[in-house]
Order: structure tokens, then sequence, then C-alpha cells
């Protein structure tokens, strides 16, 4: 239910000020920040747990516990896990405009 707290003014929002007929335009940035704060705090999270849990796993790693050779295959796997699951590719893209510019990085996400 916390979504709504931020789609409703962002609706209302964009109903009084950027009601243009199309809402993949973004034209008046000011709208367009009161969705895009509440994502980027959530990427950011993410990216703070993603960096946690691999602190973990390199530290299970380097402990003699683990007989296994192939202990950097593991690491390696568990990550590439993560990062489609917590989102972590989106640190990169964060800030990538979604406008109708056809920037490399907003062309390469």
């Amino acid at each position: 239910g916390a979504p709504i707290l931020f789609v409703v003014p962002w609706v209302v929002l964009r109903y009084l000020y950027e009601n243009e007929g199309c809402w993949e335009r973004n034209e008046k940035v000011a709208v367009w920040w009161v969705i895009r704060c509440p994502i980027l705090v959530a990427v950011a999270v993410n990216f703070v747990v993603f960096v946690r849990i691999l602190r973990i796993l390199v530290a299970k790693v380097r402990t003699h516990q683990v007989s296994r050779g192939d202990t950097r295959l593991r690491l390696a796997r568990s990550t590439l896990t993560l990062i489609p699951l917590l989102g972590v590719h989106e640190v990169v893209f964060a800030l990538a405009g979604e406008g109708e510019g056809g920037g490399g990085l907003r062309l390469a996400r």
C-alpha cells in the first residue's frame, strides 16, 4: 500500500499540469520527480542490501571452512543471481533520461 502515497499525488499533478493526452512524455521535470524520487530511494536501499550480502559472501569464501576449489565460481554465480533480483542494474540507469532524446545511455536502457 505504500506506493499509493506517491502514485496518487503524481497522478493528480499529471492531470492538473501535464494532461496532454500522452502520459509517456515528461516535459515538466518537477512533476516527474514526484514519482522518480521514491524509485531512486528504493534502488539505493536495494543497492545497500546487495553490497551487504556481497560482503557476507566474500567473507564466507575467504574462510577456510569451505573446502571446495570452486568457491570463486560459486561467489560469481550467486552475485550474478542477486544483480537482477535486487535491481542493481538500475543503479547504472537511475538518472538516465526518460525523455525523447536519443542519448546513448537512454538507448542502452
